[in-house]
């Protein structure tokens, strides 16, 4: 009989590793047997309160003791940012940011625990050819799969730099090294693109670090001196007005863009329709229409978004 894996499936995982990135963002290393193929840009549906054992009806008593009234019942959507094939089982990064009782309970697990995962979901980034330049733009919690696609690019030969924004430097979710240039100021690299051969920039509202500003002061430079020969492609994640600057700057300088949008996804796969985006469609009357973020996402071109709307 030949074996056909899953493209995608429900997984119990191990927490492996779990520590701070920054004042506000934690990242878990989760540990399963298997996992089926993934790329930078697809996402899980995490389960946010203590697996329940899949042979107990959900009236037993035991699974009302591991979904109390305030756990979260719906799970919550993650970019995956990164995953290894180790030996025999499958490691899987995840970033989060503690906003409520859900991010809270996967902050507080620890090596050992257990977590329930849905996944590979929707549609990832596009892989270049080492014909062209990648430019990686990710801002605050949007890191995990800019950080995993420039370890893809790097080890595909595709030559890439990278943007990261934050509100200030406490709230870079990255392993940040300052050391002074020969010009007196301060450069920046992080292991999470250093380690690729990925030069980058970084910004912050404030100016606490790096250039005081956006992502879009950072990435205009890099559009408006780009080399035509390397055929530079956006790549970017992160808050949707920081992904509606990102998509016109590119718009002015002709520049393609891919853009890993950021919805709160109910059931990750279609059903509840909850995750709506407008996109333009030449095919019906109005000229646009509603995708699923889940499904036709998260990744967009970024002139098929309608931002009017």
């Amino acid at each position: 009989m030949t074996h056909h894996p899953r493209d995608k499936g429900i997984f119990l995982a191990e927490v492996r590793r779990r520590h701070t990135l920054c004042r506000a963002h934690f990242e878990l290393t989760l540990s399963v047997p298997e996992f089926p193929h993934a790329a930078p840009g697809q996402f899980l549906q995490v389960l946010c309160r203590e697996p329940a054992r899949t042979d107990i009806a959900a009236a037993s008593p035991e699974f009302a003791r591991a979904c109390p009234a305030e756990a979260p019942m719906l799970r919550r959507p993650f970019s995956i940012g990164g995953l290894r094939r180790p030996g025999r089982a499958v490691e899987i990064d995840i970033l989060g940011r503690v906003v409520g009782p859900g991010t809270a309970f996967l902050d507080a697990r620890r090596p050992g625990d257990r977590v329930d995962l849905l996944g590979p979901l929707g549609r990832p980034f596009s892989m270049p050819s080492s014909g062209h330049l990648a430019i990686l733009v990710a801002g605050g919690i949007g890191l995990p799969p800019i950080r995993w696609q420039a370890e893809i690019l790097a080890h595909r030969g595709v030559s890439a730099v990278a943007v990261v924004g934050a509100q200030s430097r406490d709230l870079l979710p990255i392993s940040l090294v300052e050391s002074p240039s020969s010009a007196g100021t301060p450069t920046f690299c992080a292991e999470e693109f250093s380690g690729h051969g990925v030069p980058l920039a970084v910004t912050t509202d404030d100016g606490t670090c790096g250039l005081r500003g956006r992502v879009t002061d950072a990435l205009e430079p890099l559009l408006r001196s780009g080399r035509p020969a390397a055929h530079p492609r956006v790549f970017a994640c992160g808050p949707e007005p920081m992904l509606r600057a990102v998509a016109a700057l590119c718009a002015r300088h002709g520049v393609v863009c891919e853009l890993a949008m950021e919805r709160v996804m109910a059931c990750g796969m279609g059903t509840c329709q909850s995750c709506v985006i407008p996109v333009h469609d030449a095919s019906r009357e109005s000229g646009w229409r509603y995708a699923l973020c889940c499904t036709e996402g998260p990744v967009f071109l970024g002139d098929r978004v309608r931002w009017d709307l």
